[in-house]
C-alpha cells in the first residue's frame, strides 16, 4: 500500500540492457577461462565443465529479462506484467525489493502461479521512465 503521500502509478516499458547482456557474457566467459588455467584436472572433467557453463550460457541467454512492460497498481496491489511473447498476466510484489540509483530488483508472485524477479538496470529503458519507478517504490510499503 502507498504512504500517505500520493503518487502516481507509473509504467516503464522495458527495452534489453546492455549492461546485463555484457555482464551475462563476461561471466560466462570467465567460466571458460579459468578451465584453460594450469590445473591437475583431467582434461575430461574440464570438458564436462565446459559444457555446462556453455549450457548455463544459452539458458541465461534465452530467458533474461521476460517482461517488456510493467504498470504499478493503482487501487489495488496487483501489477500488471506484458511478457515478451505478448502475453499480460497479473502479480504481487512479494518479499524484499531493491531500489538503487543504477538497479531495481523486484520478486513478483505471478496470480496464476509462479514467481519472477525482474531486475531493471539504469539502461533498461527510458530515464524518466525509471526515475518515477524509483519514486514510486521507495514510497511504497509491503505488508
Amino acid at each position: 500500500m502507498l504512504s500517505s503521500k500520493s503518487v502516481t502509478a507509473p509504467a516503464l516499458n522495458l527495452k534489453p540492457s546492455r549492461i546485463l547482456a555484457a555482464y551475462t557474457i563476461l561471466g560466462h566467459l570467465l567460466g571458460i577461462v579459468v578451465l584453460f588455467y594450469p590445473m591437475s584436472i583431467p582434461v575430461s572433467a574440464r570438458l564436462v565443465v565446459a559444457i555446462a557453463v556453455g549450457v548455463s550460457f544459452i539458458y541465461h541467454w534465452r530467458t533474461r529479462e521476460p517482461v517488456a512492460a510493467l504498470r504499478a497498481p493503482i487501487n489495488d496491489d496487483l501489477w500488471l506484467l506484458q511478457l515478451r511473447d505478448g502475453q499480460e498476466t497479473h502479480a504481487r510484489l512479494y518479499g524484499e525489493y531493491t531500489v538503487t540509483g543504477w538497479l531495481i530488483v523486484l520478486r513478483f508472485r505471478i496470480v496464476n502461479g509462479g514467481k519472477l524477479t525482474l531486475v531493471v538496470l539504469s539502461d533498461s529503458g527510458g530515464l524518466d521512465e525509471i526515475r518515477r519507478m524509483r519514486v514510486f517504490l521507495r514510497q511504497l510499503k509491503i505488508e
